[in-house]
């Protein structure tokens, strides 16, 4: 091979390898983005392992207890009340337009999971009658409101969204702030329903990961082989072209 020749291609063969470094460190790059993406969907399936729905007891209609999960409805329509940040609520909207003026708004995927989320994140209280109200404040459920009977047997009514500043006072004589972990009528438990969906997301998503991840190693590996070829052949070149000008140099000496 002539010396014009030999370093066209040693041209030839420096581009290419240039450019398969390149490649190699792209891929090296989108590995990193696959690691990092594994691990949002671990700390996702952590988080999914630590949810917790909410349940309250009702009868059925044989006397027996069970235990249901629970929605803003369903515990309004059982007589429960909501406490955000101090302000008394009797629906989801009420409870909706107090967040709001937080400037918080939340959104879930069904309404089990829209209460679970606010009741743990601490957004919102779930109040229950008490057993024996203070100082003759009674609740009427059908009319939603707080009354109080006095010794001459006369009623006044308080709205929960009277507009008098004890409005909410008065509530509070009825109802009280639940603990899940002494009340009697609402439980938290493990969402095992969520629990699968994420168990069957997490597998997905890392299989797809894995799969990725396989064919970024077998790309490297292919680009590696042609690399070595390439400095193989370049190192001949090489010494190819320092024979060429050699004896090229010994014709005029």
């Amino acid at each position: 091979m002539g010396l014009s020749a030999t370093q066209v291609r040693l041209l030839s063969l420096t581009a290419r390898q240039h450019a398969t470094e390149y490649n190699a460190q792209k891929i090296q790059a989108q590995k990193l983005q696959l690691a990092n993406e594994s691990d949002r969907v671990y700390q996702d399936y952590l988080a999914a392992l630590d949810a917790t729905k909410v349940q309250y007891k009702k009868v059925e209609d044989d006397g027996s207890f069970v235990y249901d999960d629970a929605t803003f409805t369903k515990l309004a329509d059982q007589g429960f009340l909501f406490n955000v940040n101090g302000t008394v609520c009797n629906s989801l909207a009420q409870v909706e337009d107090e967040l709001k003026k937080q400037n918080i708004n939340v959104t879930a995927s069904d309404s089990y999971t829209l209460l679970s989320t606010l009741v743990s994140e601490g957004l919102v209280v779930i109040m229950q009658q008490k057993s024996d109200s203070e100082l003759g404040y009674s609740y009427d459920q059908a009319n939603g409101k707080i009354v109080y009977t006095h010794d001459n047997n006369s009623k006044d009514n308080h709205g929960l969204n009277d507009a008098d500043t004890d409005g909410n006072a008065y509530t509070f004589k009825v109802f009280e702030n639940t603990s899940m972990s002494s009340s009697t009528k609402i439980d938290e438990v493990s969402d095992e329903t969520s629990l699968k969906k994420t168990e069957a997301q997490y597998e997905a998503d890392m299989n797809r990961i894995n799969a990725k991840d396989k064919r970024y190693d077998n790309e490297l590996s292919q680009l590696e082989t042609e690399r070595n070829a390439i400095k193989t052949e370049l190192e001949t070149l090489q010494n190819v072209a320092k024979d060429n000008v050699e004896r090229t140099f010994k014709i005029f000496s």
